[in-house]
């Protein structure tokens, strides 16, 4: 950027000397050759050496330092277009692949949540299930205990029964048995004991 202001300024400077010196050289022109002819034969002279000069110098200083500025500006310009081109390649590849997923967002949900009842209707089996199995169990137990139960209310009632008939033999035989019948039973005892210690 600064070559280019400096070969800028070199041309102004040039053109203003050329200027400069053409105004006393056409001062210097004899005047009998300053008729009309004469005088626009002198400028154009003057203004095609100008303009030679001018192309020149402008040819040489786009040649020296122009060249490479604007090849350096057009690098610049078109890695910048490439850099804009990928990104616009990267974006247009993500604004696709988000609306792919967009698209597919949909079909996931509804995997997603057939899923889900799936896993709902599989726990609702289990519980059901352990349910079944637990209420089985608590029958089982139900069922054992009322045996448990019944067998303990047998055995008492036959304990009762026992002990009442008991009670009903001891009162008739004491109604039976009076003194006299308790000597003699005694007596049968004593000798039924005595017998078989003899025997022995």
């Amino acid at each position: 950027m600064k070559r280019a202001l400096r070969a800028g300024l070199l041309a102004m400077c040039l053109l203003g000397s050329i200027n400069f010196f053409q105004a006393p050289l056409l001062a210097a022109a004899p005047p009998a050759e300053k008729t009309e002819e004469g005088g626009s034969n002198h400028e154009l002279l003057f203004e095609t050496v100008n303009f030679i000069l001018l192309a020149g110098l402008i040819v040489y200083l786009y040649r020296k330092r122009g060249r490479a500025f604007f090849d350096e500006r057009s690098d610049t310009i078109r890695k910048s277009l490439e850099e804009g081109r990928l990104a616009l390649e990267r974006s247009q590849a993500r604004l696709a692949e988000a609306e792919k997923k967009l698209a597919g967002l949909q079909d996931e949900v509804k995997a997603l949540r057939q899923k889900a009842e799936a896993e709902v209707a599989e726990e609702q089996e289990r519980i059901r299930q352990a349910a079944e199995e637990e209420a089985g169990r608590i029958d089982e137990f139900a069922k054992a205990r009322i045996v448990a139960a019944t067998n303990a209310a047998k055995l008492e009632l036959k304990d009762y029964v026992v002990e009442q008939a008991l009670e009903q033999a001891r009162g008739k035989i004491r109604q039976r048995v009076d003194e006299e019948n308790s000597k003699k039973l005694v007596g049968y005892f004593l000798a039924d004991l005595k017998s078989k210690t003899k025997s022995n």
